[in-house]
């Protein structure tokens, strides 16, 4: 199994590729598990604010995909749950946090 930097990188540069470089400012992953309770890999996309204006469905539909394909190609089999956050929205959480 990959390392979680390592699994950030693969998703980091699929991510930029779909969604452009511009748009994804940084990823991060951490384990996780699906509804079904099987082991999942949960990743935030940190994007832009102006990304949050100008993705569109179909690029995020693409960026799951690229996502995935990227992961499966390195032997990462576990589900990729994807998030989207801008700093500003990872900071609000952050403050809320006890």
């Amino acid at each position: 199994m990959l390392d979680y930097a390592e699994l950030s990188k693969i998703v980091e540069k699929a991510a930029k590729s779909a969604l452009g470089r511009r748009s994804v400012v940084r990823v991060f992953t951490e384990p996780g598990s699906d509804a079904e309770g099987q082991d999942a890999l949960r990743i935030t996309l940190v994007v832009t604010p102006s990304a949050v204006e100008t993705i569109d469905g179909d690029a995020l539909l693409d960026n799951i995909l690229k996502i995935h394909d990227a992961l499966w190609e390195r032997g990462e089999q576990r589900t990729p749950m994807v998030s989207y956050a801008t700093e500003e929205e990872l900071a609000e959480i952050d403050d809320s946090e006890p």
